[in-house]
């Protein structure tokens, strides 16, 4: 007898693969706007990170999250994805 099937997926900043929903989904809007879903509830390109803030600003600073995406967000959706990820996700060193 078969199981249920997990979708596995990878963290662009870190390369942590693990179930789908482990994971937040970043999508690229058509606008160049980046979007924060759990899964495909939001449309567009998606690229996949870790629940942890180190990967959001990971991904950004090294351009991962820009490449996964096939293009960059504005400046603003960056930042507004990191203030996002301050308030879900607390640093280990408590900052």
């Amino acid at each position: 007898m078969r199981g249920n099937h997990v979708p596995l997926r990878t963290c662009v900043a870190c390369h942590t693969k693990g179930a789908q929903r482990d994971f937040v989904r970043i999508t690229r809007q058509a606008n160049s706007e980046l979007a924060v879903g759990t899964s495909r509830e939001v449309g567009g390109r998606g690229a996949y990170l870790c629940r942890r803030m180190e990967c959001f600003e990971t991904a950004i600073e090294r351009g991962s999250l820009e490449r996964s995406l096939k293009g960059s967000g504005t400046k603003d959706s960056q930042a507004e994805l990191l203030a996002w990820a301050s308030k879900e996700f607390t640093s280990p060193s408590g900052v």
